[in-house]
């Protein structure tokens, strides 16, 4: 009997024991529910293989902090990390290679990117697409696109390629880069909703252009020509400034002193028409008072006139005149009129 009860109570305490594991083993795995977002981080939660919404519809998103829903398999955690900046390159150039590639530096030809421009030239092309995961669309980011970072690298060399077959070698290598840039932009951008990639690109930059090997210096002879050509638009628009700006001061310097002289003989005929009609309201008061009429008051102040003249040019003359005729010489100048006489 003793025998029995000392199996008994070992089965009973095996059993509690086994009883306590399975406690343990269940709560533990309860506990595995619980999941940590990070702060930098957005969870998506899918639950019985389908993914968690809200009321309205739209994929529901997990923000960081400690949250809890069904362990494992029964639910799986996505996490997204919504607000980091994403690069991709195109051209297998890295940014730091790049900043010590001088311009027509040999590259390594396994690592070349070339296309083919609509001029039919050649060019090495490196771009960096800068880009995030659209909160409004995180669901097409993880289920709607298998390799969606990979996708969008297919787009960019894609739209690179036929921006390329568009454009000169002249407009993708110097003067078109930033339209060029903001056409790629767009384009990705296009594209990668069309496709539900879950992507928003924010930006494409053009790292470096290069030319093959083979052509290294007819290109260089090209800057060459295009930086004098330059040289000489820009001393010519110089030249052609300074010649407008010296003509400019010359016509203000002739217009002041027109304007000086216009200001002098306004005034000196405002003087003498003034004086003028003193001396005629001078011969008025004459006549009227009756001191002597008007004829002889002109008359009078002719004469006056005609002495304060002679004086004054005689003053200047230094010559004489030397008459061996002996007849008389009437030198009169302003005559008396005759009675009857206008």
């Amino acid at each position: 009997m003793v025998g029995v009860h000392h199996r008994a109570g070992r089965l009973n305490l095996q059993f509690a024991i086994c009883n306590l594991q399975f406690a343990i083993v269940l709560i533990a795995y309860l506990l595995s529910g619980f999941f940590v977002v990070r702060g930098n981080e957005t969870a998506v939660v899918r639950r019985f293989g389908a993914v968690v919404k809200n009321a309205n519809g739209e994929v529901r998103l997990w923000p960081s902090g400690w949250h809890y829903d069904c362990p494992w398999p029964f639910a799986s955690v996505d996490r997204v990390k919504l607000n980091e900046i994403r690069t991709l390159s195109v051209g297998n150039l890295e940014q730091d290679e790049l900043s010590q590639t001088g311009f027509l530096k040999g590259v390594d030809p396994a690592r070349q990117a070339q296309f083919l421009s609509g001029d039919k030239n050649i060019l090495n092309v490196q771009i960096s697409v800068s880009y995030r995961v659209s909160d409004s669309a995180i669901g097409d980011f993880l289920f709607a696109a298998i390799s969606p970072e990979r996708r969008l690298r297919t787009l960019a060399e894609s739209v690179l390629a036929d921006a390329m077959l568009h454009s000169g070698v002249d407009f993708v290598h110097t003067l078109g880069r930033n339209e060029l840039r903001e056409l790629m932009t767009s384009r990705l951008q296009r594209l990668a909703a069309e496709q539900r990639l879950g992507l928003t690109v924010d930006d494409v930059t053009i790292g470096n252009v290069t030319p093959p090997l083979r052509v290294k210096a007819e290109f260089i002879d090209v800057m060459n020509a295009r930086a004098d050509k330059e040289t000489a638009i820009n001393q010519a628009r110089a030249y052609a400034e300074q010649r407008e700006a010296e003509a400019r001061a010359i016509a203000q310097r002739a217009k002041d002193a027109a304007e000086v002289i216009r200001r002098q003989s306004v005034e000196s005929a405002k003087a003498e028409s003034e004086s003028f009609s003193k001396l005629i309201a001078q011969l008025r008061s004459d006549e009227q008072s009756g001191r002597r009429s008007y004829a002889e008051a002109r008359q009078l102040t002719l004469r006056r006139k005609y002495l304060d003249t002679l004086e004054e040019v005689l003053r200047k003359v230094a010559a004489k005149v030397v008459l061996d005729s002996g007849q008389a010489i009437d030198l009169t100048i302003l005559r008396e009129q005759k009675a009857g006489s206008k």
